[in-house]
């Protein structure tokens, strides 16, 4: 191990944590969850920076472009999951992608992320345009294949962000905004960054339920974006008009059957009264949100 590294794991060790090989179990687990709970007080000081995120987000897909999340390692299993997660539509705005592709959400593809000219070669298959947004997910910001992927983004002209541990780094200078939580030093130094990746999906949650939020895929405090492709999602599009409309089961079965399993529609017409079409009518009208729907509803 060279100086570099050798100084660069001592400053990452955790002075809280220098005797968790002498606690009890319960005790040792104690503390992991005290630090834990470290990390949302990191990711405070950084809510102006992810409303600008999500703000920039929104007007993206509002302009017809994607939100894409990229990342190595864990960092990239984290984007692939977070845009997988976002709707259930087969293809939906938010992409995910992952150095080394579909074989690194298994398995360790380092050569991959240390592959630049691989990093522009991934965007460009997905048809990246100025009109996209790019979002790095990174801890150390120091991974070849992210570079390339984020400076073919500046190339373009195209939004770019970073959710990272270290500020300054070769991607935090490409991006426009960088999210940053200080999550201090891991529990075991060496055993991976799980605090600092704990940090990225809390941001990443805070972006996805954003972006249904902004976008109409939620009305009150619940996704009305479901579809029925499958007997569970049938009976929670059952459940969530029942609670949305405060109807019995017999009438939101009733709701959904009449407009094709539409989960907004049906929502709508329980709401309103209305009938399929003018309450599909109705939600087109309002790019599809059941709120502002309801409040031009006669």
């Amino acid at each position: 191990m060279s100086m570099k590294l050798a100084g660069s794991l001592i400053e990452r060790r955790s002075s809280t944590t220098a005797e968790i090989d002498r606690l009890s179990t319960r005790d040792m687990l104690n503390l992991i969850n005290q630090e834990d709970k470290l990390v949302t007080e990191a990711v405070t000081p950084c809510l102006d920076d992810i409303t600008r995120l999500v703000d920039r987000a929104v007007v993206t897909l509002g302009q017809g472009g994607r939100v894409v999340l990229i990342g190595a390692g864990a960092s990239g299993r984290n984007a692939v999951l977070a845009a997988g997660e976002y709707a259930p539509d087969e293809q939906h705005p938010l992409v995910g992608l992952i150095a080394g592709g579909a074989l690194a959400m298994l398995h360790d593809m380092r050569d991959a992320a240390q592959d630049y000219n691989r990093g522009v070669l991934d965007l460009q298959a997905i048809g990246f345009t100025q009109k996209d947004m790019l979002i790095a997910l990174t801890v150390g910001g120091k991974t070849p294949w992210l570079w390339g992927a984020m400076r073919h983004a500046w190339s373009l002209g195209a939004t770019r962000a970073a959710i990272t541990r270290n500020p300054q780094s070769e991607a935090t200078e490409l991006a426009d905004i960088v999210i940053a939580p200080q999550t201090g030093s891991e529990v075991v130094a060496g055993y991976g960054n799980p605090k600092a990746i704990l940090a990225q999906k809390m941001v990443l949650n805070m972006l996805t339920t954003g972006l249904a939020v902004r976008t109409g895929r939620v009305y009150s405090n619940m996704r009305v974006d479901i579809r029925n492709n499958t007997t569970q999602m049938a009976e929670r599009q059952i459940a969530i008009v029942m609670a949305a409309g405060g109807c019995t089961r017999t009438v939101a079965k009733a709701a959904l059957e009449s407009c094709d399993h539409n989960c907004k529609t049906a929502v709508l017409m329980v709401l309103t009264g209305m009938d399929a079409w003018k309450a599909h009518a109705l939600l087109a009208q309002n790019n599809g949100f059941v709120r502002v729907a309801l409040q031009e509803a006669p």
